[in-house]
């Protein structure tokens, strides 16, 4: 059988890989385990950082790479839960995977609470581990995803006028246009052209797109 040897990447230095790999950024000041999350980086088709401690990684977090964290339940200038909080407070929204090898129920609940993806015991079994990580990838991507989408919708919603945005919030709560034209003392006309505006620059192909558009651009 033959194995495949990779070498040991350097303590917080990135397994040299495309940028367009998800990476998967681990803290454990165990070699082994650094050594091991980077292979395992080889099978699972990411790349792979390693940190020691919880401030180096909090020195030299990016989150503009998709991806997830993996920390390790003790850590050599803080606890694993220490740093989630520290990461909860500085709005990292990257998925988290937790990992030890002495933990009490407690704290793996605690850890799910503060919304970690999992709670991994050590050792842990390969497969396992790398099929929690590609759960916290996906995510992460789609949560990149939603945001993107969000983001597309609110600049086509910011090119409205205020008296397009007016007429725009007449129409998604089911007034017809002389109704419209009513409330607003407009000519149902002028209201008709407002609503083309409105299905135009938004990109909406009718009412209920619309509506559905409208709902999530404020959600």
């Amino acid at each position: 059988m033959l194995v495949q040897r990779t070498p040991t990447p350097p303590a917080g230095n990135a397994v040299a890989e495309p940028a367009t790999m998800p990476l998967v950024r681990v803290v454990d000041d165990e070699l082994s385990i650094q050594t091991l999350f980077a292979r395992m980086g080889c099978l699972g088709g990411f790349a792979v950082t390693t940190h020691t401690t919880a401030q180096a990684l909090l020195d030299s977090l990016d989150e503009q790479r998709p991806g997830c964290l993996v920390l390790d339940l003790i850590l050599p200038d803080r606890t694993g839960i220490e740093l989630l909080q520290e990461l909860g407070t500085r709005g990292c929204t990257l998925p988290v995977v937790f990992m030890s090898g002495m933990a009490r129920i407690s704290e793996a609940v605690r850890a799910l609470k503060l919304g970690s993806v999992d709670f991994i015991e050590k050792p842990f079994d390969l497969q396992e581990m790398l099929a929690t990580i590609q759960r916290a990838i996906g995510l992460d991507q789609e949560r990149r995803q939603a945001g993107a989408c969000h983001e597309t919708l609110r600049k086509r919603f910011c090119q409205l006028t205020p008296r397009e945005c007016e007429v725009m919030e007449q129409v998604v709560q089911g007034a017809a246009n002389k109704e419209v034209a009513a409330r607003l003392g407009l000519s149902p006309k002028t209201v008709e052209v407002h609503r083309a505006n409105v299905m135009r620059k938004t990109q909406a192909a009718s009412l209920a797109e619309l509506v559905r558009m409208h709902v999530a651009v404020r959600a």
